[in-house]
C-alpha cells in the first residue's frame, strides 16, 4: 500500500510540474486552472484523512482571525507600510491587547495574509493588500455576519424538511436561522446593514473575470441591429448598476439606451450611477415596464430561484420581447456535467441556503429556457472559466 501511494505521489508530482511548466509558457487562465487543480491532487495525496478532517474542523477559524483583523484595521496598516510592522503598531490603532494579535497574526501568516520577516515583524501580501478593498471587505462581512449563521442552521433544517431540495423562497434555510417567512430580499430590506452588505458583495461578485463585454460580441450580436427608438440593454435586478456602468465605458452609447431595473429598497441605495443610465422601481415578479428592449440582461439572478419561480421571471420577459429582434442574456455559472469544481458546486451550495437557488447545467439551462418559449442561441464561456452568458431568443 505504501509504495503504491509512493507511487501515486510521484506520478503526480510529474502531472504538477508539467502542468506549472505549460501555465508558465502560455499565462492563460485554462492553463492556470489545470496547474492548480494539478497541484491541489498532489497536495490530497499527501495528506491524510485525519489532516483533511482536522483541516475542515478548523477552518472556519480561517475567517474569524481575517474578519477580526479586518476589524483591527490590519491589513490597512500593512498595506501602507514600506518597513516591518511590528504587534505594538498592528495593536495600537483599537489598543488591542499585543498577545490577541500575537496569535491573530499567526493565522495570517499560515495563509498567506501576512508575511513574517522575524519574530513579531510583519509586512504586507497580495492577498493582505486585497483585503483593503471594499469589495474584498463587503464579501467578507456579508458571508461572515449574514451568511454563516444560516449556513450553520442547514443541516437542522434538511432534517426537519425530511431533506427535501428547498425552493420555496419564503421557506428555505435562511428562513429557518432567522426565524422569519420574509423571502432574502424582503429580509435584506428590512435590514439596511445587511443589504449594504450584499450590495457590496454583489458589486465584487465577478472575482477576476473581466467583464462580458470584453469577450461577449457586442458588436455583432447586439449593436449592429440597434434600434434607434428601442432600448439598448435592460439589466433586469442590475443591482447599483456597476455592470451596465462596466458595459457604458466600453460601449458610449447615448442616455436612454440601457435601463436598470432593481426593487426600490436597492434603486434608493445607489449613491454614483452615470446619469445616462435610466432607472426603474421593479421586480421582475411583475409584468417587464420597458417592451422590445434589443436585449433583457440578467447577471446572478436565475441562480436564485427554483425553475418554477425562474419561469414566472422569464414569462414576464418573453411577453416584452419582439420576436426576431428581441434576446435573454444571462450571466451565470454553467456547470461541467461531470468533474465540476469547487467555485461553482460551493457557490450551489451558498444560493441553496441563501433564496433558495440553484446553479444549472447547460442540459438545465436548456430545458428551463424552452420550458417558457425559448430557444437557446449559444453558450459562451470565455476560456477556462464556467461562467459566462446564455443567450436565447423567442423559439
Amino acid at each position: 500500500m505504501m509504495g503504491q501511494k509512493s507511487h501515486d505521489i510521484a506520478s503526480l508530482t510529474t502531472k504538477a510540474v508539467a502542468s506549472i511548466d505549460t501555465y508558465q509558457a502560455t499565462q492563460t487562465e485554462q492553463t492556470r486552472q489545470d496547474a492548480l487543480a494539478s497541484a491541489i491532487s498532489l497536495v490530497r495525496a499527501l495528506e491524510t484523512p485525519a489532516d483533511a478532517i482536522y483541516k475542515l474542523f478548523t477552518s472556519p477559524a480561517i475567517l474569524m482571525a481575517v474578519k477580526t483583523a479586518s476589524d483591527l484595521n490590519i491589513f490597512t496598516i500593512l498595506s501602507d507600510r514600506t518597513s516591518p510592522a511590528s504587534w505594538k503598531e498592528l495593536a495600537g490603532p483599537k489598543n488591542a491587547d499585543i498577545q490577541l494579535v500575537e496569535r491573530i497574526m499567526r493565522v495570517l501568516v499560515c495563509y498567506d495574509f501576512a508575511s513574517e520577516l522575524g519574530p513579531g515583524q510583519y509586512m504586507p501580501t497580495d492577498l493582505s493588500r486585497k483585503m483593503t478593498e471594499r469589495k474584498a471587505i463587503g464579501t467578507m462581512d456579508s458571508l461572515f455576519i449574514d451568511f454563516l449563521p444560516i449556513i450553520q442552521k442547514t443541516p437542522e433544517f434538511f432534517q426537519k424538511s425530511n431533506y427535501k431540495n428547498p425552493g420555496d423562497p419564503n421557506g428555505g434555510p435562511l428562513q429557518h436561522a432567522y426565524n422569519t417567512t420574509d423571502s432574502c430580499w424582503d429580509w435584506l430590506a428590512k435590514n439596511a446593514d445587511a443589504l449594504s452588505r450584499f450590495n457590496t458583495f454583489m458589486e465584487g461578485g465577478r472575482d477576476d473575470t473581466s467583464h462580458w463585454a470584453d469577450w461577449f460580441p457586442v458588436q455583432e450580436r447586439l449593436l449592429d441591429r440597434l434600434s434607434p427608438d428601442r432600448p439598448l440593454l435592460v439589466d433586469v435586478g442590475g443591482g447599483r448598476g456597476h455592470d451596465l456602468e462596466g458595459f457604458k465605458q466600453r460601449f458610449p452609447v447615448e442616455a436612454g439606451k440601457l435601463v436598470l431595473e432593481d426593487l426600490p429598497s436597492v434603486i434608493d441605495d445607489i449613491q454614483h450611477l452615470d446619469g445616462g443610465i435610466q432607472r426603474i422601481k421593479h421586480s421582475f415578479f411583475e409584468p417587464q415596464p420597458v417592451q422590445g428592449a434589443r436585449a433583457y440582461y440578467f447577471k446572478h439572478i436565475m441562480h436564485d430561484w427554483s425553475d418554477y419561480n425562474c419561469q414566472v421571471i422569464l414569462r414576464h420577459i418573453t411577453t416584452a420581447m419582439e420576436r426576431g429582434f428581441s434576446k435573454i442574456l444571462i450571466e451565470d455559472y454553467i456547470i461541467p456535467d461531470q468533474n465540476a469544481r469547487p467555485k461553482e458546486t460551493l457557490t450551489d451550495m451558498i444560493v441553496m441556503v441563501w433564496c433558495p437557488g440553484i446553479e444549472r447545467t447547460r442540459q438545465r439551462w436548456t430545458e428551463l429556457l424552452e420550458s417558457v418559449g425559448l430557444r437557446v442561441i449559444k453558450f459562451w464561456l470565455p476560456h477556462g472559466y464556467h461562467k459566462g452568458i446564455i443567450e436565447a431568443e423567442l423559439q
